[in-house]
């Protein structure tokens, strides 16, 4: 065949697109295309238009449990309802700890707004959903597959292919067999989180010894009690974790779910990102860490208690394709030997005595906050509400709004603290927990006595007509001080020991941290604490005189309308600007707490330089005084929150605390860091039973 090409064309154009001329030109690969992506159209398409039956079968229970449990029952739910439940549940699943923890958790969320309480429950729900279908599918799936190498046969190369292909491919068939929304959202975490279930639930059935399983039919047991009572109860543990990991593989996709529609906090973050809003985008993050955290605790196996919530993420998508190697440190650490003989050393004689002095100051303390703390005005609420700036004749309390304010109620909780970290080492020391020790206490009493000089450099509002301190706030802080001295007589001759020596270096590293924390309080202080708007809506009498024009020329010709309610919008925002009231750190007018947090911080980074080895390379000595560096940390947090939960419980809507006092918090989480690594060191000293063990009586 001869080619003839006109004056001007190339071979190629000659051609024609496709056309190839031999089996080295890449043009060739359209001449033999493989239609795989019509083929899986044309299934769609015949599945959609012919298994609608299936389609809705397959939806039903997954629309159902949204339906009611998630939107008719968990959203409305009142919000204290959901937290004691949470507490209950995890006090009875976990420990009261985790428990009260998790409650804590879920109020933070519920404080940061009604819409976002409304998408934390909406976030709960779906992840109980898709967690709870997992466990219908993949226990039953995982059993089979641990009783039958045929069905194991079956199943393994599906569960590699959901294990190896993207969620956003398998989110295209949901999204058009299902639409969009949160009950196909739902339906791809399932598929995203079912694997490491299906596989730890047949790797435990598969675990349990071939010797008990005989033996057990040698003495006539049928196969259901075989696997009711010996296959299963030995597989609780590979069980237990399968299901915290689906767990945290539900987590991981919510957010990724907010893109097909899915509500809850991931779809905040979403509409965040999306509108680059900052507020939302932060507040929206916070509650979905708080969430994902909660619901780890509650669910984390007892023997596998460790690690953080992104550690733990990251742990189980590693081990996606083989969540089998997630059960070797769990058991390693289930087959050390325990040292029966093993016990913590009694309190010594100085120990008890600080421990005594320290319980006693934690009553009084408790006891400080029913007298009287404010007179005649309040003073922390009239920062935010006018009636609080004249109370002549009134005397308020420690708990009270318009007196001690969460001032008070922090220092009922470090007081209830101090006498539970008393009573638990005086009476039962083997029983030691890690914050209950003479390190809490000190680290309690001296965050009690920043949050008392809180309140007492508190700054009454401008416009206060009289007010005076009552005797409550200086019993608080006689308490502090007290018990100060007695957890730190208890700390330094407490029989503490390190797990592991320390390194034998000066950690400058630590230092540089509170330095940096310092500078972190002092932008904090110059920044702005209060943002009071509640003048933004009066206008100067030209500018009421300008928007009464406007209004008129609308009225009289309508097609001016939209402009002229433009210019009124215009006039209005300029007065909210120009009527804003930031009050920083410093400034008299506002509570002036900067002038006490810089302090505060600078004292902080000073006490670092001896724990962190500066003076000596003593561990003990390090220990000591690194936990009176964490009671500084905690103050500052303690001092910061004091301004924003009190203001938070008698504010205007047009008051919001300003970053400032985030910047305080921050820098008081800093220097509180600086010192975790080493208490967490620190335990009781061991004694055993066939030693002689003479209480140090000094």
């Amino acid at each position: 065949m001869i080619h003839i090409l006109a004056a001007g064309t190339s071979r190629t154009e000659a051609r024609g697109v496709g056309e190839a001329d031999s089996i080295y030109d890449n043009l060739i690969l359209d001449q033999w295309t493989i239609p795989f992506g019509s083929w899986i159209d044309q299934m769609v398409d015949w599945t959609d238009m012919n298994l609608d039956w299936l389609l809705d079968g397959i939806k039903w229970p997954f629309e159902m449990l949204i339906k009611y449990f998630v939107n008719e029952f968990l959203v409305q739910l009142p919000w204290m309802w959901v937290v004691l439940a949470v507490v209950i549940i995890g006090s009875l699943v976990r420990s009261p700890k985790v428990g009260i923890t998790a409650g804590i958790g879920l109020c933070i969320c519920g404080l940061l707004g009604i819409a976002y309480w409304i998408e934390t429950c909406r976030t709960i729900g779906m992840v109980l959903v898709s967690v709870f279908l997992c466990a219908l599918v993949g226990i039953p799936v995982g059993i089979m597959s641990g009783r039958m190498d045929g069905v194991w046969g079956v199943v393994r190369p599906i569960l590699d292919a959901m294990q190896t292909v993207h969620a956003f491919v398998y989110m295209l068939p949901f999204i058009f067999f299902f639409s969009i929304g949160t009950v196909p959202a739902t339906m791809v975490t399932m598929v995203y989180a079912v694997p490491p279930l299906v596989r730890l639930t047949n790797l435990g059935i598969r675990q349990v010894p071939e010797d008990v399983v005989e033996a057990s039919r040698a003495y006539g047991a049928p196969e259901m009690r075989v696997l009711r009572d010996v296959q299963l109860p030995l597989a609780r543990q590979a069980i237990m974790t399968g299901l915290n990991q689906t767990l945290m593989m539900s987590i991981a996709m919510a957010g990724i779910a907010a893109i097909m529609g899915a509500g809850g906090l991931g779809r905040l973050v979403y509409r965040a990102i999306q509108n680059l809003d900052i507020a939302e985008a932060a507040s929206s993050g916070l509650g979905f860490f708080i969430v994902a955290v909660v619901l780890d605790r509650l669910s984390q196996p007892e023997d596998s208690d460790s690690g953080n919530l992104l550690s733990r993420i990251n742990r189980a998508f590693a081990h996606r394709r083989d969540p089998e190697m997630l059960l070797a440190s769990v058991k390693e650490e289930a087959e050390k030997p325990a040292a029966a003989t093993e016990s913590n050393a009694p309190a010594t004689v100085s120990e008890r005595r600080g421990l005594g002095l320290s319980g006693l100051a934690g009553l009084v303390a408790i006891v400080s906050v029913f007298l009287t703390w404010g007179n005649d005005a309040g003073l922390l609420s009239g920062h935010t509400r006018y009636a609080d700036l004249d109370l002549g004749g009134q005397s308020f309390g420690g708990l009270e709004a318009s007196g001690g304010n969460w001032v008070g109620l922090f220092v009922l909780g470090l007081g209830v603290f101090l006498v539970l970290a008393a009573g638990t080492i005086l009476r039962r020391p083997e029983t030691e927990t890690r914050w209950l020790t003479p390190a809490g206490s000190v680290i309690a009493a001296i965050a009690m006595i920043v949050v008392v000089v809180t309140y007492l450099m508190w700054r009454p509002a401008t416009g206060t007509v009289d007010y005076s301190n009552g005797v409550g706030v200086y019993v608080a802080l006689v308490a502090g001080i007290l018990a100060t001295i007695g957890s730190m007589h208890a700390l330094w001759t407490a029989p503490y020991v390190s797990h592991r020596p320390l390194r034998q270096k000066v950690a400058w590293g630590r230092f540089a941290a509170a330095v940096f924390a310092v500078i972190v309080i002092g932008i904090g202080a110059i920044s702005g604490w209060t943002f009071d708007q509640r003048q933004s809506g009066n206008l100067t009498d030209d500018q009421r005189a300008r928007v009464d024009m406007l209004m008129e020329e609308a009225k009289v010709d309508p097609d001016l309308a939209a402009l002229n309610n433009s210019k009124i919008a215009s006039i209005i925002n300029k007065a909210r600007k120009t009527n804003l009231i930031i009050l920083d750190g410093l400034t008299e007018e506002g509570g002036g707490l900067g002038r006490l947090a810089i302090p505060v911080g600078i004292i902080g980074a000073l006490l670092v330089l001896p724990a962190a080895g500066v003076f000596g390379l003593d561990e003990h000595f390090r220990w000591r005084w690194s936990a009176v560096v964490a009671g500084v940390g905690m103050g500052l947090i303690l001092l910061a929150l004091s301004w924003v939960a009190s203001l938070a419980r008698v504010t205007d809507s047009k008051i919001v605390t300003g970053a400032g006092v985030f910047l305080t918090l921050l820098g008081g989480v800093f220097i509180l860091s600086s010192s975790r690594s080493i208490l967490g060191e620190f335990t009781r000293r061991k004694v055993y039973s066939d030693a002689v063990v003479d209480p140090v009586t000094t």
